[in-house]
């Protein structure tokens, strides 16, 4: 694929990742890109025995006709889907059927849960793998569809070629496209601590110090270890200031920490300070929250 190619596909792909694919799928565009937006990380394709031909049996029951691997949470994970078919017989309609297992595990002969996509009244399938894409063509409702997914993650074995180095036959030589998101950053797979979204007043920050109302240390010092920094709590006006938690700074608003109000302050003010339209109160940890 020349230069091109390629930028159209990256424009394609980031489109793709804008879109919501959370709402309910009420047509078959919205079922395509719903299927592309997971397709499009499959490194496997496995099982494909009628390659380019009309499926035509077993009839009237749901079989397994494919499965693909998809690298999912940043690469670490890996997660299964499962494609099953019905081919339509007397009065029992056509189906077809994805199930998700979010595990690097084998599919069963039949779907034994609840199916991730499915799609009813459907006739004369045929699945095509080539040249990086994979093809379904059904009729649907007395129209006859196509449904091309390509997959740049998969991998056609190794080149070899004279005076040359073995490589992976891809379609972009030494690309993987990754998923990720911030669920592919957990602390178990990091050595910092915390989230973006974390909140003190959610239950979710990260005490990474404390002290005692003496200002003997609790817990020791972490904070180095916050992945988006850390803030500092009022609570018992120690030198070396208050206890600290992970994440971005939200003092002052509603359900969070005080503000501290410096390192000196009237005797009839409160060491904390919250929006105009709050005050602070002790929690019953003696920490300064606005309310």
């Amino acid at each position: 694929m020349n230069k091109i190619g390629l930028i159209l596909f990256l424009i394609l792909f980031f489109i793709q990742g804008c879109l919501d694919f959370t709402k309910p799928v009420d047509d078959l565009i919205s079922l395509e890109l719903k299927i592309y937006h997971e397709w499009l990380y499959a490194h496997r394709v496995l099982g494909l025995q009628n390659n380019d031909q009309m499926i035509e049996k077993p009839l009237g029951v749901e079989s397994l006709i494919l499965t693909l691997k998809m690298v999912d949470d940043g690469g670490v994970k890996i997660k299964t889907h499962c494609l099953y078919y019905r081919v339509p017989y007397k009065k029992i309609i056509g189906v077809l059927k994805i199930l998700e297992l979010k595990s690097d595990s084998s599919c069963p002969e039949s779907p034994v849960s609840t199916s991730w996509l499915e799609l009813i009244a459907i006739k004369n399938l045929k699945l095509k793998l080539e040249n990086f894409k994979l093809s379904l063509s059904f009729s649907h409702n007395e129209k006859n569809i196509v449904w091309t997914f390509l997959l740049p993650n998969l991998n056609a074995g190794i080149i070899h070629e004279k005076y040359q180095a073995a490589r992976d036959n891809k379609l972009f030589p030494n690309l993987s496209l990754l998923r990720i998101n911030e669920e592919s950053f957990e602390e178990s797979r990091s050595l910092y601590v915390g989230k973006i979204n974390d909140h003190f007043s959610n239950g979710s920050a990260h005490l990474c110090y404390q002290v005692n109302k003496n200002c003997q240390e609790v817990l020791p010092d972490k904070c180095d270890e916050c992945r988006f920094g850390w803030y500092q709590v009022v609570d018992y006006q120690c030198p070396r200031g208050g206890s600290r938690y992970c994440g971005q700074n939200h003092c002052g608003e509603k359900g969070e920490p005080a503000c501290p109000r410096g390192e000196s302050f009237l005797q009839d003010q409160e060491p904390g300070i919250c929006q105009s339209d709050l005050s602070p109160v002790w929690n019953g940890d003696h920490l300064l929250i606005c309310q």
